[in-house]
């Protein structure tokens, strides 16, 4: 991919330099030669430009870091998060359906690796063709429960992830998510659900890093989105990702 993102960006050097050849040819005023400049400049980037130019000014005024109330439970529920369902690659012959299947907010070394008894999941859209495709479904609540270990598999972790009808988790864990170019501002809070009261919030602003470059090209194309965080603020990445683990102790 980084191959790819550099051969198209010579190209677009050489036709930039060919185009604002072709307008100081066209006319002799400097003024069209500045504009033409600034268009090859601008036009891969502008998304980039804006998006630094929120970043800072959102992590004076929109981040921020909360707990009013923490709790004990045996499971959590989330909605914005990796809202993706998947099937796994077979690996032992008496793996269930039920089992093959995976949710991206929920991970075997992440929720249940804490101790939590269940997870659950809105789900909103389904990969395809070995994840380099997702597709939207009508939305649906997932729970994984981790199964007992197999002590003649003991390399084996498993858990099986069903549709369900009704939500068994107390507490929520709501995200949303606006993106412009490289920056994104992530509001992440904790609800207990019978209430609605909110237990926590974590406002998160960030700058997103790019496929294999160092600067944004064209990313207002979607072609080369960007993976990971640069920087965010407040805290760091890992204690955004864990912000709900410490609102919500596991019960056992």
């Amino acid at each position: 991919m980084s191959v790819v993102v550099l051969l198209v960006m010579i190209l677009y050097v050489l036709l930039a330099v060919g185009f604002v050849l072709l307008v100081r040819w066209i006319t002799p005023k400097k003024l069209y030669r500045w504009l033409a400049v600034a268009f090859v400049i601008l036009l891969p980037t502008w998304d980039a430009l804006l998006g630094y130019m929120i970043y800072y000014p959102a992590c004076l005024f929109v981040s921020k870091v909360a707990v009013y109330e923490t709790a004990k439970t045996d499971g959590i529920y989330y909605e914005g998060v990796k809202e993706q369902v998947y099937k796994l690659d077979r690996k032992y012959e008496n793996q269930t359906e039920e089992e093959l299947t995976a949710v991206g907010a929920i991970t075997v070394f992440g929720t249940f690796a804490r101790g939590y008894s269940f997870a659950e999941s809105k789900v909103v859209e389904e990969y395809v063709r070995t994840f380099t495709e997702k597709r939207p479904i009508t939305p649906v609540v997932y729970r994984c429960t981790y199964l007992p270990e197999d002590l003649s598999k003991p390399e084996r972790k498993k858990r099986k992830c069903f549709v369900v009808k009704k939500i068994q988790s107390k507490y929520a864990v709501k995200v949303s998510t606006f993106k412009l170019g490289p920056a994104q501002i992530n509001f992440k809070k904790i609800i207990e659900i019978s209430s609605g009261k909110l237990m926590a919030e974590y406002n998160r602003v960030a700058l997103r890093s790019p496929i294999g470059i160092i600067v944004p090209f064209f990313s207002w194309l979607d072609w080369a989105d960007g993976v990971g965080i640069g920087q965010q603020c407040p805290g760091t990445e890992g204690e955004y990702l864990d912000f709900e683990f410490k609102v919500l102790k596991p019960r056992h």
